[in-house]
């Protein structure tokens, strides 16, 4: 995986606009040091370290947190210091034991010890054919899921959508991180990563969902989107009406299921096999539920609503399904990828076609969905968390008296915490969690989105889940205080926290 430093260049070059406004926005403190920081450790990160950063298949993260903090403005020093704590845990990056061509891509699939091959492959492609082409032709299409050639040869299905959600979505992540910053190379690193996963989800991911032909990609667009870096593409984002009723939203899905008792499951059944052995056991009926979702991708304004739905619903199953009156709150450590990776949806959806959008929502959704029922599908008390997680986190206030002309008053908790989000930024951006940056720039970013939102709106109201009126924008800062305080507000003097692990099973 060797590359020249011109070639570097072109994989890593300064972050870009997002290709969808619906994506995050860089907070201010990036100035050139800390891009050119960025630049040179996403560079080596390429070059010197495996995906996997030891032989159990964890995920190296450095590229996650490094781009994640950078957004938040993180300094140069910071961001340097962050890629430290990653070094010294790292798998070096290997040769691979062949070349991966068109003819043999399907052949090394799931094989570990072909990740740098499938790197440099998709390093080649994605500059020849750009990334639309490629995230069609090698991920969505009926090819690259269920190849009728290999069915006749006896051969195993590619099901590459599969192996693009798998491993909590890790590659799902990593493309989108490629795709929102506009770097070749995170997005080439994103997709081989996928070729080495598994397909643990094909339970939920149905033969149907991948396209009779891979669908022709404009070659304008083409074009353009070789050229990553100066591309921003606005399709989801136009002001058109929806043209079609919101139908079954997610909310109702999940309260159905709430209801079924087939899906709790016992601590003792998920065994060391977690999310593979629950989508076994449980898919079929967690794929029932699942299709009871209305999406219609034609239309770019109820692709934008449908987004927004999902990102409501993994946020409260963090959130909200973190809580309870008993235990207080607890920050999943497998469910807080629900959040993190529903970000990256708008940037995905923009540069795949209706029916891979269509593939990649009802695929993302289903998937969350098994997790959910993983992490022992814990309930949802709307009332309680609202009632009881409060919005002002508990380190903002300055250590000095506010002066006697400060707005409102001096003593108000209005000039005490003017906003917030600052202080949950601050402390984030010095934490040296991996995590915890990625979860709370995507909180935050929810709340520029959707933070005015008033409870008792129709769309939520109407639905079947029990308390959905109560939910409204502050939901976001809410998580986001909670997950602080349980990580440990280290800038402020606290010793570090950790995520929870233990789920939410019954005894």
């Amino acid at each position: 995986m060797s590359s020249t430093n011109s070639t570097l260049d072109i994989l890593f070059p300064a972050p870009s606009r997002a290709p969808s406004p619906l994506a995050p926005t860089p907070l201010p403190g990036v100035n050139h040091e800390s891009t050119s920081t960025l630049q040179k450790l996403l560079k080596d990160n390429h070059e010197r370290w495996h995906v996997f950063f030891n032989d159990r298949g964890f995920h190296n993260h450095a590229a996650h947190h490094l781009l994640a903090i950078y957004a938040l403005g993180a300094s140069a020093p910071v961001i340097d210091a962050a890629y430290q704590t990653h070094v010294a845990y790292q798998r070096p990056a290997v040769a691979s034991p062949g070349v991966i061509t068109i003819k043999n891509f399907s052949d090394f699939l799931g094989q570990e010890e072909y990740y740098s091959a499938y790197v440099d492959f998709f390093t080649v492609i994605l500059r020849k054919d750009g990334a639309a082409a490629t995230l069609e032709d090698y991920v969505f299409s009926q090819k690259a899921n269920f190849d009728p050639a290999r069915d006749t040869d006896g051969k195993s299905p590619p099901q590459f959508l599969c192996r693009f959600v798998d491993g909590l979505f890790h590659p799902m992540i990593h493309v989108g991180y490629g795709l929102e910053f506009g770097l070749p190379g995170t997005l080439a690193e994103g997709l081989a990563q996928a070729a080495v996963h598994g397909t643990s989800s094909a339970a939920v991911i149905p033969r149907t969902l991948s396209k009779s032909n891979p669908g022709v990609v404009d070659s304008a667009v083409a074009r353009l989107t070789s050229l990553m870096p100066s591309l921003v593409l606005t399709r989801v984002a136009t002001m058109s009406a929806p043209t079609t009723s919101p139908g079954t939203h997610v909310f109702t899905i999940m309260a159905r299921m709430l209801k079924d008792p087939n899906l709790k499951i016992k601590k003792s059944e998920q065994g060391d096999i977690l999310y593979a052995g629950v989508s076994k056991t449980h898919g079929d009926l967690i794929l029932k539920y699942a299709e009871q979702w209305t999406l219609d991708t034609s239309d770019p304004k109820n692709l934008e609503r449908k987004i927004e739905e999902l990102i409501w619903m993994n946020a409260v199953i963090y959130s909200i399904g973190g809580w309870s009156k008993t235990d207080g709150f607890k920050a999943d450590f497998f469910l807080m990828h629900l959040v993190t990776s529903s970000t990256f949806l708008p940037s995905i959806t923009a540069y795949i076609s209706p029916a891979s959008q269509n593939a990649l929502l009802r695929a993302y959704l289903a998937s969350s969905l098994v997790w959910w029922v993983t992490r022992g599908f814990p309930s949802l008390d709307i009332p309680g968390f609202f009632s009881s997680v409060f919005s002002l986190p508990p380190h903002n206030s300055p250590k000095q008296p506010p002066d006697d002309s400060t707005l409102p008053s001096p003593t108000s908790i209005h000039a005490l915490s003017p906003n917030p989000w600052l202080p949950i930024i601050q402390t984030t951006v010095v934490h040296p969690n991996e995590h915890l940056c990625k979860i709370q720039r995507v909180f935050a970013h929810f709340a520029v989105l959707y933070g005015s939102r008033a409870a008792g709106q129709s769309d939520f109201k109407d639905t079947e889940l029990e308390g959905a009126d109560r939910l409204d924008g502050t939901l976001f800062v809410r998580a986001a205080a909670a997950t602080a305080t349980r990580l440990g507000w280290m800038r402020e003097g606290e010793k570090a926290g950790s995520w929870d692990r233990d789920g939410f099973y019954d005894a």
